[in-house]
């Protein structure tokens, strides 16, 4: 899932310590559900959902729709703003690349978001499933899936999810590196072209005032040589 930077978003940013939002956030927030709120009951339905995560993401209509369900835990068909509260959260987290740091002040709650039949385990299907939520490669989960599943019961708990939420996001921050170079090496590959190409300007800088210290030099010779011929 990619979270745009714009529109209402670009006005929050998620705490790095405990990945929630302030209290000056949390009032904008509030503001803004206000505003989509037009029946004003304190609660969006799935249209007005709809059109707030086409205009700050990239998923398609049926994920938004998955992603409400997940959401509307109580089924009551509507999203209140406690609800909201926590979607803004994992956008934001998924914005900046913090859900390594997300899923770990909230386990809990990611847990029981794509725990969807309320199992208290999560199978495969289920990750798969749900986990574009958080950016979870599908290949990677289905790789490590195994490694992690200590009971063998095909499914995880809470506290087998959490090593295995970590183990997939490393392995999908791999993947990206392996896909596309970092901005550290495309800087340092950058800054060597810079310095070198620094390096023969000023030693072009360098030959240049030497030939022209060799012309004066030869000048100041040559009028030695007509005085003295006088």
């Amino acid at each position: 899932m990619r979270v745009y930077y714009r529109g209402f978003l670009c006005h929050l940013k998620l705490d790095r310590s405990y990945s929630l939002l302030n209290g000056r956030d949390v009032s904008l927030a509030l503001l803004f559900f206000k505003a989509l709120d037009v029946r004003q009951e304190m609660a969006i339905d799935d249209v007005q959902f709809l059109a707030f995560m086409q205009v700050t993401t990239d998923l398609s209509k049926s994920k938004i729709y998955r992603v409400f369900d997940m959401l509307d835990v109580d089924r009551s068909g509507m999203i209140d703003f406690d609800e909201f509260y926590l979607l803004l959260c994992i956008l934001l987290a998924v914005r900046d690349k913090l859900e390594k740091q997300f899923i770990l002040r909230h386990s809990r709650t990611a847990f029981e978001l794509l725990d969807v039949d309320g199992s208290t385990k999560i199978s495969t299907e289920e990750f798969v499933n749900f986990g574009f939520l958080f950016n979870f490669d599908n290949g990677a989960a289905r790789q490590i899936f195994k490694e992690f599943d200590v009971s063998g019961d095909q499914e995880l708990d809470l506290h087998e999810f959490k090593m295995f939420a970590m183990a997939c996001i490393d392995r999908q921050t791999e993947i990206e590196q392996k896909r596309h170079p970092t901005k550290e090496r495309r800087g340092e590959k950058e800054g060597g072209d810079k310095e070198g190409k620094n390096g023969d300007k000023q030693g072009g800088d360098k030959e240049r005032g030497d030939k022209q210290g060799g012309d004066k030099e030869g000048d100041k010779k040559g009028m030695r040589g007509w005085c003295v011929f006088q």
